[in-house]
């Protein structure tokens, strides 16, 4: 089988969140904002269908395969992280847990919500989607990659390891201590 990897398209917002809501720890963003998932899911779809957003399709690639969307990734700028996020903190409001994150640089391409679909995970797709972003960080001038992973999730960040990304320091991200891993790129 085939994995594509592409652009997404603004049609695909819903997919998109959906997909980026598999990667997030839905349960201590639900507390925190005190929303239910379907008004989360129904603010990202938002976001995601909006330009100028983190998680805008603008910013995202997806995999698909078997001709639908199965896999997706956003990656910006860590220099418009605030600005781009902005959209967020006033669709969730300033006290959302949103509005205190700050899980990247200035100088770093920003590799941000990567989620494959549960039936469709060990097929090689999320590597695709981090090769994809990191060659396409490159080609826009980005020396540097960056994300975070969930100190509970070994498996994630043995990936990470192996796509070239090394251990920087600790991130706070909704109460939970994350690992900022970073790539030199090419």
């Amino acid at each position: 089988m085939d994995i594509i990897i592409r652009k997404a398209n603004k049609e695909e917002a819903q997919q998109i969140a959906e997909l980026f809501l598999l990667a997030w720890p839905v349960d201590e963003i639900l507390e925190s904002n005190a929303i239910s998932y379907d008004q989360l899911l129904e603010s990202i779809t938002l976001i995601a269908a909006a330009e100028e957003t983190i998680y805008s399709y603008e910013n995202t690639l997806v995999a698909e395969m078997d001709g639908k969307v199965v896999g997706a990734m956003c990656g910006y700028d860590g220099a418009d992280y605030q600005r781009l996020k902005q959209p967020i903190v006033e669709t969730l409001g300033p006290d959302s847990g949103f509005a205190q994150l700050k899980e990247t640089e200035t100088g770093e391409f920003y590799l941000d919500s990567v989620g494959v679909l549960p039936e469709y995970r060990g097929k090689g797709i999320a590597s695709r989607l981090f090769e994809a972003q990191c060659e396409r960080a490159a080609s826009l001038g980005h020396k540097v990659a960056g994300l975070i992973v969930d100190v509970d999730k070994p498996q994630a960040e043995a990936l990470y390891a192996r796509l070239g990304f090394v251990y920087l320091d600790d991130k706070d991200f909704f109460g939970h201590t994350m690992k900022h891993m970073v790539k030199t790129l090419l």
